[in-house]
Formats: C-alpha cells, structure tokens, sequence
C-alpha cells in the first residue's frame, strides 16, 4: 500500500500558492481539504485543526526547517502571515502575491510578496529586488533543498576546523509507527530507514552476504510499503553522527544499531568489483570488503 502523493484542497476564493505539502514530513505530499466556511484544515490520516478564514491564501510550507510543513495563510486585507504553531507576523499587503518559498538556503520557508505594479520581490528579512511587470507570472523560490548534513563535530581544535565553522544542515529526524512497523524520516534527504536494528527493515538484526541483502530489501513489505532498497554508500553514510561514537547514530531513532561486523551498502568497488562498500557502525569507518562476507543491513525507501 503506498501513501497517495495528492493534495487535494477545496475551496471557493483562496489560492494555493504551494502544491504538495507534507504536513507529517515522510516525504510525500498529504491529501488535505481547506473548508473556507470554517476554517478547517483537515490532512487525511495525520490531523484536522481550524486555521484562516474565507479569503485567505494558503501557504502552506516548512517554516520552522523542522521537515514537515505547517498550515499557514496570508491575508491580503491586513498583511498577516500566520503559520500555525510557528509565528504570525504582517509583511506585504492588499496589492501583493504570496510567494513563499526557502529564499536563502537556511531551510526555511520565507515569507515573500510579489508586487506587480511595481515589479517589487519583497522576502521578509533576506532582500528587496525589482524584477518583472504587471505583465509577468511570478513563481515562488519552493521548498527548501536538503543540501549536505552537518559532520555533527561540535567541538574546535584549530580555527578553521570542522568545529569551528559547523558547515551542513544539523541531523533531523523523526520516527513514527506506520502499520505497526517503526521508521524514522530524515528531514534533510528525504530519505525513511527502517528505525530498529533488531526489526524486520533491518533483517531482526541477522547478517546476510551482499546479494541477499540486497535481494531481501527489494522483496521487503515493511510499514505498509513495498519499495524498499538496500542504500547506496553515500545515504547510509549520511546517518553518521560524528559527535558519537560506539555506535556513531542518534539511538533515539535507531535503535539497536550494531557496532559489528559492518552494514552494506549497495555500492561497487569500482577496482576490484567482487567487492562492495560497507559501514562499520563502531567508529563509523566506510570501507570495502568482499561480496561474500555476511553483514548487516537497514533498508531505505525514497525519497
């Protein structure tokens, strides 16, 4: 069974200047209804609330740059984007276009009008700009991009250093129970792992040569979904916590990680190809080893 990847929003006079929005951030869109005459917000299978009102535009969007992304509108009469658990502030006005989107690369949705009397692009505390005519369609910047995680290195030992400049987008995840099955989303790729280590998404913790695991992660019907794959070499790097060690992951969302022996990854050596790259999740090393050697695994689905 796989999540419907369809908004679907009814209304009589607001627009929606976002399509698609994940309100329960798995990294699909959510089927959801705005009722104009009450305000609901009603997101199948995740929640309902009463938010806005007739004639609001709706901006849905990650405004926190938690992952998920927050019911919010903005109306036009007064200015006010309000973002449900999040913030309310007023920027723009009457005349203007909402244009949400992530504008500085923070991860963030911003708030953003288009002027089109005057060509004016409005984002609240990133710039101002003068680009276009009454004559042209705006398009808003969209979500934000994942871009590379952070090491997690928190402490400095030469200006200059990992440390010190702390570079990527921290670690975020979130698990849940889907069909009984637990997984956790990573709100940077995308990506949902199988959470426990112990569990069916990752073998109930047995080894398994490289074929098998790879075989046995496209056969896999876990959480109610059945594209599951064994990860490359560079998503199950990406879960390495580097301010952590023994195992280097966040055992609040991956439990029962085992530091021995090491994890496959789906990935080739290319020079000698009877060998594929795998993780040790004691140290966190990536390193080869033969296609015969019996390791552990996670699956990983999308994004």
């Amino acid at each position: 069974m796989k999540k419907a990847l369809l908004i679907v929003v009814l209304m009589s006079v607001g627009c929606l200047s976002s399509m698609g929005a994940d309100f329960d951030g798995d990294g699909t869109g959510d089927i959801t209804i705005f009722r104009e005459s009450s305000g609901l917000w009603a997101v199948k299978g995740v929640t309902r609330v009463y938010f806005g009102s007739t004639g609001d535009s709706l901006v849905p969007g990650d405004y926190s740059g938690a992952g998920p992304d927050q019911m919010a509108i903005f109306r036009e009469a007064s200015g006010l984007w309000a973002v449900w658990g999040v913030t309310r502030v007023y920027f723009g006005g009457s005349s203007d276009t909402a244009m949400p989107g992530d504008y500085n690369g923070d991860g963030k949705f911003d708030a953003g009008i288009f002027r089109a009397s005057s060509g004016l692009w409005a984002v609240r505390g990133v710039t101002r700009a003068y680009f276009g005519s009454s004559e042209d369609v705006p398009l808003p910047a969209g979500r934000p991009r994942g871009g590379l995680h952070a090491t997690g290195q928190t402490d400095s030992y030469m200006t200059g250093d990992d440390g010190y400049y702390k570079n990527g987008r921290a670690l975020s995840y979130h698990t849940e129970t889907i069909a009984g099955d637990k997984v956790t989303i990573d709100h940077n790729t995308g990506l949902m792992w199988a959470s426990d280590g112990s569990a069916e998404g990752c073998f109930n913790g047995q080894t398994a040569t490289w074929a098998n695991a790879i075989t046995y992660c496209n056969n896999l019907d876990f959480a109610g979904y059945d594209d599951w794959r064994l990860p490359n070499r560079v998503e199950l790097a990406s879960l390495i916590d580097h301010s952590r060690n023994e195992p280097p992951v966040d055992e609040v969302y991956f439990p029962n990680t085992s530091i021995s022996p090491l994890y496959w990854t789906s990935t080739t050596y290319d020079r000698f190809t009877d060998y594929k790259w795998a993780i040790s999740f004691f140290w966190g090393q990536v390193q080869q080893e033969h296609r015969l050697y019996y390791g552990h695994l996670r699956a990983v689905r999308g994004p």
